[in-house]
Formats: C-alpha cells, structure tokens, sequence
C-alpha cells in the first residue's frame, strides 16, 4: 500500500489532538491517510496498554485511517539513534507518503521534542539513494509539523470548520487519557478540563485567525509560493 499522506505521533492520541482535522479533511478529498504511532504509552499514569489499543482502534476508525501501525519504540524512551531511524525510514520507504506531519520540534513532553528530530532525520536519510534497506529511497516531498502544547507562529492555518465535530470525537475516544470518569483514575495535566477546553479554544483561535470557525496551525520549514496573491487572499475580505 502506497499512502499520500502519514502522520507520526510520539503516543496513539497525539495525531488526534495535532492533526486530525487535517486527516478527515484530506481523507474527503480523497487521498489516502496513515498514523504510525512510535510507542503505546505504555508510562501513561491512567489506563493500560490494552484500553488503548482499544481506544486507537476506535479512534482511527473514526478519523478514517487507510493504515495504521505502532513502532513500539518505548514511553519516553524516544532517541534518536540507528535502530529507531531504521525503523521509521523502513516505513517512510514501504508506504512512500507525499506529505509526511510530525510534531513541532519544541514542546512540554520529552517524547515529543525527541521525535521530531527523529523523525526529521529519518525522512532525510529514507530518500538517500545509497543507504540500503528493504525497500528503495523515497523522501516525501512535504514535511509539516503539527501544534502540541507549545505554540508557534504558523507557517499556515487549515480551515478544519466542516471537520472539528469528527476530531473531537476521535480525540473523546481516549477516555482513559482525556474524559476518564473512573474512580481509580489520578488527577493529570491532559485530564483536566483546561486541557480539553484548551484544544477545543485553540481550535476556534486559530479558526477566528484566518475568518473561519475553527482551524489547525502548521508549521513548514520552506518557503510558500503564492502565484496570486489577489486571489489567494480573498478570504479576508
């Protein structure tokens, strides 16, 4: 399978959170759409393995993943060294994406900031001709990042208006991380309803930004070209 488009997340609900309007959005016009997830979070204070494989199931099915896969590198375990850039240049080269979305190089969790460079290495070196592994050199022409927890100036903003009900919804799938109601469960960061109305705030931010009711912010680290500029930008108007 050939996919257009793979999202890579340090923990399954990163993609969610980050990019998931996008994905529904690029799955309705009619590209194809991935998730590698690099660990099962397996160190997170509230669930287990298994719920959440369970949860990410149900979550893919909703944003209409084509494919999905875990690296099982290890919960806060990311490094970026030979095995783990093996592994994720093995995958870049078997699905061969066009547009690769990876998280912002700076944010709260280590996981994050050290899948980005992980990440960024590996799609270099996948389209290095001369580095042999099981599958021929192939470099996606497009590299985004994706907003976490620490902002950035987006490069640009996705209109994600028709889409924000159905990332919610994914993003509400992870009960055991997000909406946890169980007696047993502790008190997190990602569990309060300041993170969830945080999301959903940024969202309608970010919407408000380019005159619309909710939108994803991205990060491109090349320069965009814009043939007309007249019509481009009508949507200010």
């Amino acid at each position: 399978m050939h996919l257009d488009v793979l999202a890579f997340g340090p923990h399954s609900d990163d993609v969610e959170l980050g990019c998931g309007g996008l994905l529904l959005k690029l799955k309705d016009l009619g590209y194809t759409t991935g998730a590698i997830d690099l660990t099962e979070a397996e160190l997170s204070t509230n669930g287990d393995v298994s719920k959440r494989r369970l949860e990410t199931e149900k979550a893919s099915s909703i944003l209409g993943l084509d494919f999905r896969q875990n690296l099982g590198l290890g919960d806060c375990r990311i490094k970026n060294d030979d095995e783990s850039r093996l592994k994720v240049i093995e995958v870049i080269r078997q699905y061969r994406p066009e547009l690769a979305i990876i998280p912002f190089s700076r944010d709260r969790h280590p996981d994050h900031e050290n899948s980005h460079k992980l990440l960024k290495d590996a799609i270099f070196i996948a389209g290095l001709e001369k580095f042999i592994t099981s599958y021929g050199f192939h470099r996606p022409a497009t590299v985004l990042c994706y907003m976490l927890n620490y902002q950035f100036e987006p490069s640009f903003i996705v209109d994600i208006s028709a889409y924000h009900e159905k990332k919610m919804e994914a993003c509400k799938v992870y009960s055991s991380q997000f909406y946890s109601k169980e007696e047993n469960s502790r008190s997190t960061y990602i569990n309060s309803r300041f993170f969830r109305e945080m999301m959903a705030v940024r969202d309608k931010f970010y919407g408000l930004k380019i005159k619309t009711d909710y939108g994803e912010p991205y990060f491109l680290d090349e320069s965009i070209k814009i043939d007309d500029p007249i019509s481009f930008f009508k949507y200010l108007h």
